[in-house]
């Protein structure tokens, strides 16, 4: 007991210092945030703070009536039978700029199909505009809560100016749920980028050009038929980079406006 009192001031002081460097380094993640992410931030507290009780009046949970070990061991032959126990699954929750994405446990009786359900309860309790549910490996699932449509948010994207590790690999940008989405041009003969005027079709191009320009292994040729002169065409800019042993650039009204 002395030897336990002698260590107790050391064992606090070390508590107390990494209670004081998680607060920091959360301060310091809230501060340097965006603001969507700081809203995101708040959110997942709550969602933590409320799992317990929401997982009950949500019906993810499961009654266990064995009792458990320690209940067993401490269970006198003639007193009363251990309470049952109500289960609720772990959660580990993760903010974002447009809402939280929440891993969490099944349990008997609570799988992918109960979460799935109970998602529009899940939307109202964590004020999100949608919530979907999708497996995530044996015994999980990914909740992903999205508070703010990221269809209806600007984006910005900035080249690295490095050659990709993958050139096949195309990424177009985010779905509903602010997930990326890629599309594979491995063994592709051609892709077709269509729209209505101001739908994004041009922006969409530029992007895909100038994520694979400091690759040596791809050359462009554009072909622009909006315009008669090709420097006053969309991509007038991108022209140096063209590829020279072809066609630098080629116009034509013959051409269907905007084709690629």
């Amino acid at each position: 007991m002395e030897v336990v009192m002698d260590h107790a001031p050391g064992v606090l002081l070390v508590a107390a210092g990494l209670v004081s460097a998680w607060l920091l380094l959360t301060v310091l993640r809230f501060v340097r945030a965006d603001r969507g992410t700081r809203v995101s931030m708040r959110q997942a507290v709550r969602v933590r703070w409320g799992w317990v009780r929401l997982a009950r009046m949500a019906g993810l949970t499961v009654t266990d009536k064995t009792p458990g070990l320690l209940a067993q061991i401490t269970a006198q032959k003639d007193g009363p039978a251990p309470a049952a126990r109500v289960l609720t699954p772990r959660i580990k929750v993760k903010p974002d700029q447009f809402g939280v994405i929440v891993r969490a446990r099944t349990l008997p009786k609570v799988g992918l199909v109960e979460y799935q359900k109970a998602a529009r309860f899940l939307a109202d309790a964590w004020r999100c505009t949608r919530v979907s549910v999708l497996p995530d490996g044996p015994g999980r699932v990914v909740i992903r809560g999205v508070r703010s449509d990221p269809l209806t948010t600007p984006t910005e994207h900035r080249p690295t100016g490095r050659p990709l590790e993958d050139v096949a690999r195309w990424e177009l940008g985010v779905d509903e749920y602010a997930a990326q989405v890629c599309v594979s041009l491995a063994n592709v003969p051609g892709v077709t980028v269509a729209g209505t005027p101001g739908a994004g079709k041009t922006s969409t191009v530029n992007k895909f050009v100038c994520d694979l320009a400091p690759s040596a292994a791809v050359q462009f040729v554009g072909f622009d038929g909006k315009v008669s002169r090709a420097s006053e065409g969309d991509y007038a800019d991108l022209a140096s980079g063209c590829s020279r042993s072809a066609v630098t650039i080629w116009t034509s009204r013959t051409l269907c406006s905007g084709g690629w």
